[in-house]
């Protein structure tokens, strides 16, 4: 019988028809975490591959001196890059996962994870099919942050925040994090766009006054 779960992964359904695949579905588990919840942190060992049914993660790293940046997010239907690559080296977490909303996975032991890749290739090709297209949207990431104007990405990003009556609800810390910058750079630039009449600026809200000056902007580069 099927695994209702498998409906949200097509490209996994094959399993069921071999005795590999098979197993490997039995190894799995359903699991779930709270809004805010750490599902992984920096130097933890990763003992499970994890696929997202509902809900969505923010994978960011933390320098030293306190700074964050986000990697990306796991939504519904995706794996984790970083899940894959420990448990491929060996390696610990380089980052930290932390749940945004109430979240439902599931999840491989790591012993089953292994033996799928050598026995499955339907599963193998769908772990490096998830891979690949996650490592492509890393360096793009990569790409944005080094040769792209700190002002541009952040038109960018206010254009496409999630906006109620023309407001943003974020704190500067946080599409600080968001950028990969620093929350005093991000402060000054929001206050450039202020005094320009794009924005106006309230206690942890982000008032929207001009898109067309917006998006002339982020489309600058």
């Amino acid at each position: 019988m099927m695994p209702d779960w498998l409906n949200q992964f097509p490209e996994l359904r094959g399993l069921t028809q071999t005795n590999s695949g098979t197993a490997l579905l039995a190894a799995a588990k359903q699991v779930g975490f709270p809004a805010g919840s750490q599902i992984f942190h920096a130097g933890s060992l990763c003992e499970q591959y994890l696929l997202v049914q509902d809900g969505r993660i923010r994978v960011q790293q933390v320098s030293i001196s306190g700074r964050e940046i986000l990697l990306y997010r796991i939504g519904a239907g995706e794996s984790c890059i970083l899940t894959t690559a420990c448990l491929f080296n060996g390696h610990a977490y380089p980052a930290m996962g932390i749940s945004e909303t109430s979240v439902r996975a599931i999840v491989f032991p790591q012993d089953p994870f292994q033996k799928g890749i050598a026995d499955c290739p339907i599963f193998r090709s769908f772990v490096f099919r998830a891979y690949g297209d996650r490592l492509t949207e890393l360096f793009s990431l990569v790409e944005e942050v080094v040769f792209t104007r700190l002002d541009i990405r952040l038109a960018r990003l206010l254009l496409h925040a999630d906006v109620e009556n023309g407001m943003i609800n974020s704190t500067h810390h946080a599409i600080a994090a968001e950028l990969g910058s620093a929350r005093e750079v991000v402060s000054r630039t929001l206050r450039i766009f202020e005094e320009r009449g794009w924005i106006q600026r309230q206690h942890r809200q982000i008032l929207l006054l001009d898109l067309a000056a917006l998006r002339r902007l982020a489309n600058s580069s």
